[in-house]
């Protein structure tokens, strides 16, 4: 391996561009993508800045100095035109557009830029294997692990204890525990501070319908089953009877030969089940999102685990019994499925299938599962990680199944990554599970900007084409993480994974977390004690207003509870 530096040094607006020798990349990543001249990757965006190329003869990554990055008293932009392969450090002013992207901005400044730019090159196996992984493990030796070391764990115990209370046992829950019949209540899919105690009861209001989901992102199920994990590692009755009463929630959803909804929600007369409206045009209300059942699937085939209630083993084999009918001759899944087996075109064929296929798998159904490890060998080689949140969430542009051109690399989300390098795990692909995890490291943050109300070391972005640090998404890399650090016996992401937990919990609002509690007081004065343990989904989605409004307890605070008390049980060395 040879490590060579540029320097970019000057006063004021200043760029260097340094030009690769990779011909033919088969391997690409860029921190953010930009799809025009005019666009840059930010350093709001600079979670892990590295972009990163190979051809299977040599890798290579260019790393932006993290030291002068926290040092710099200017803003900061790199920019990847792969046609041309060159990659051009800048320091200078650029504005955000959109949801997200950002644009030079010709702007003078007036300060001195020194700034370095590390290039990789390596021809070890290894590396030509992954080239993803030259970049994840330069900048976690010179920076992350030292961070690690040198960063005290945060208050894990008394964070979920804060979390508890505040959903069942504060001004909040009346809000928060929504109560369906005598049997089925959960944590309400959001609130925000509306629905805070100061606000008279008869101005309350709800950001949106109240409902409770089931989904990929906000399972009402993974929190249940964390619940009650927690509810046996202290003694708590009350947890205990609220994790079974979020399950029946899931149980009861209505199953059309296997299949079923993710979400109940409030009508004017009670409440109907739906789908999640994260979906595209081409699928209706009605179409059942698979990745959603899997998900949803996978987290009763755990509580069977805990509890050994059969029911939900049912549930489960029945799911499974119709998932199998609906493998594509590809080995894929397919993303939504209509009542009439319909399938929209939209991501009919993608990573999404590997959550399906990490379900058939624990259920010992090697061979559909077999065939799905094939379709995503071809999604991981072309770094297609496209799913729902890719185009179907905040973020609606751009076309499945097409690259950025001027990037290299498609419109990608980290979700679908972990989701695929998990699926390899439990098949026992480590070299698969390697290479996608090399890749989501990419994501995760390794150094704490001043710009950010919260640490943000640790956390994890979303995709390359949104802003977001510390999004919840971290609570459910963690026990990957650390799963995958036990099998390859690589201390490395077991760092990684204990980070991705602490980082959790940074945007909670506490005590503990003195100087981000100063940041949602400074915009909400009214929060005190009663508030201890609200939560955003993460920072920075807003680049004008990192502190958001509103708290997921299943995509938050919840998430993060249930993730420490899975890491509790399954790797007590750990916690």
């Amino acid at each position: 391996m040879q490590v060579k530096t540029h320097e970019l040094r000057g006063r004021g607006r200043s760029e260097i561009a340094v030009d690769h020798d990779v011909t033919d990349a088969t391997s690409v990543f860029v921190p953010h993508l930009t799809p025009s001249p005019e666009n840059v990757i930010g350093d709001w965006v600079f979670r892990c800045p590295a972009i990163v190329v190979g051809n299977g003869k040599i890798a290579k990554a260019f790393v932006v100095d993290v030291d002068d990055l926290a040092a710099a008293k200017h803003p900061t932009w790199l920019d990847y035109d792969h046609p041309n392969r060159r990659v051009t450090l800048a320091a200078g002013a650029y504005r955000h557009e959109g949801h997200v992207f950002f644009v030079r901005d010709p702007k003078p400044f007036d300060a001195d830029v020194s700034s370095r730019l590390h290039e990789i090159t390596s021809t070890r196996a290894e590396d030509i294997a992954s080239p993803f992984g030259l970049a994840s493990r330069f900048v976690w030796e010179r920076w992350g692990h030292a961070r690690f070391a040198s960063t005290k764990a945060p208050f894990i115990a008394t964070h979920m204890d804060r979390i508890a209370k505040w959903a069942f046992a504060s001004g909040w829950s009346d809000s928060v525990w929504q109560r369906v019949d005598e049997r089925r209540a959960a944590p309400v899919f959001i609130v925000d501070v509306g629905r805070h105690s100061s606000v008279p009861v008869e101005q309350r209001t709800w950001r949106e319908p109240r409902a409770i989901w089931n989904q990929a992102w906000f399972s009402t199920q993974r929190c249940a089953n964390g619940l009650l994990r927690y509810a046996r590692q202290i003694g708590s009755a009350d947890l205990d009877a609220r994790a079974r009463q979020m399950t029946e929630i899931a149980l009861s959803a209505p199953r059309t030969d296997g299949l079923f909804p993710a979400v109940l929600r409030a009508t004017h007369d009670g409440w109907g089940w739906t789908n999640s409206d994260r979906r595209p045009a081409s699928a209706s209300e009605h179409a059942c999102h698979l990745v959603d059942a899997a998900f949803t699937c996978r987290m009763l085939l755990e509580w069977h685990a805990l509890t050994g209630d059969e029911r939900a083993r049912a549930y489960v084999d029945a799911f499974a019994a119709r998932l199998v009918t609906l493998q594509r001759p590809s080995g894929a899944f397919p993303g939504w499925i209509e009542p009439n087996g319909r399938v929209p075109e939209d991501l009919a064929e993608g990573p999404e299938s590997a959550v399906s296929i990490a379900l058939l798998l624990e259920l010992g159904m090697h061979e559909p599962a077999e065939r799905g490890l094939a379709f995503l060998e071809g999604v991981t080689r072309d770094a297609r990680w496209e799913d729902f949140e890719t185009y179907f969430s905040c973020a609606r542009w751009g076309t499945p199944g097409e690259r950025i051109a001027r990037n290299g690399v498609y419109k990608q989300n980290t979700l679908s990554i972990a989701w695929c390098a998990e699926a390899f795990m439990l098949a026992g692909r480590m070299d698969l599970a390697r290479r996608c995890i090399d890749e989501l490291s990419l994501y995760q943050a390794v150094w704490d900007p001043p710009f950010l109300p919260a640490p943000s070391f640790g956390g994890f972005g979303v995709m390359n084409a949104d802003a977001e640090w510390n999004d919840a998404r971290q609570s459910l890399f963690a026990p990957l993480y650390l799963e995958l650090g036990r099998r390859l016996g690589d201390s490395q992401l077991t760092e990684r994974g204990l980070a991705a937990l602490r980082a959790s919990f940074h945007m909670l609002y506490c005590p503990e977390n003195a100087e981000l509690a100063r940041a949602y007081e400074s915009r909400f004065p009214f929060f005190g004690p009663e508030s201890w343990g609200f939560m955003m989904e993460n920072q920075g989605h807003d680049v004008s207003q990192p502190i958001g409004t509103f708290t997921i307890f299943t995509w938050g605070n919840g998430s993060a509870l249930a993730a420490a008390a899975t890491v509790r049980d399954r790797f007590p060395e750990l916690a």
